[in-house]
């Protein structure tokens, strides 16, 4: 049997509408699709582009970093340099310095010791006149010792023959008169 005609258009077009709602489905799906695709794609960029910049931002960062610390770097060498350069001279103008007085002090040293060879005579002179001096000053010093004690004896002496002329005056006359007097010469000699 065969199926009615109207059966069939009514079934074609039930068909047709369904071939049409799958196609729009699947064509709003592909648009979907497509659009989700696009963002992802965009995101994906996006992310990549993200990742390039930071990248290029660290690599700025670090660079920034860099020069400041070879700044800091550049000014301690300089600053290291100033200051050897500046000891240098230093210790140049000390050399110079000491080599003068070196200089001044060897031609004196030089001096001396041509006045020395010059005069070594008179210094051997003068050595023995300073001996000779302490020698002679050891003898003053012992004559006055002895001075002192032959002084002492008479200041003794005188002072006995006082006594022994009171004495005699005592038992009177020109006896102790005479004694008196050649005490007095006796002392004198």
């Amino acid at each position: 049997m065969a199926p009615p005609e109207g059966s069939d258009t009514t079934t074609a077009n039930t068909a047709n509408n369904e071939i049409a709602t799958l196609l729009e489905t699947a064509t709003t799906n592909l648009q979907i699709r497509s659009e989700v695709q696009t963002c992802l794609s965009s995101l994906l960029t996006d992310v990549e582009l993200a990742t390039t910049l930071s990248t290029a931002l660290q690599s700025s960062v670090s660079t920034t970093q860099l020069r400041h610390k070879l700044t800091k770097t550049q000014l301690a060498l300089d600053e290291s340099r100033a200051v050897v350069e500046h000891e240098t001279t230093r210790r140049i103008q000390l050399g110079d310095a000491f080599l003068v007085e070196w200089v001044k002090l060897s031609t004196y040293i030089q001096e001396l010791e041509r006045w020395r060879e010059n005069n070594q005579v008179r210094i051997d002179e003068y050595d023995d006149m300073k001996r000779q001096l302490g020698v002679v000053t050891d003898r003053a010093k012992a004559l006055e010792l002895v001075n002192e004690e032959i002084m002492v004896s008479r200041q003794s002496g005188a002072d006995g023959e006082k006594e022994k002329e009171s004495a005699d005056e005592e038992k009177g006359g020109e006896e102790g008169a005479v004694v008196g007097s050649g005490a007095d010469g006796g002392g004198a000699t």
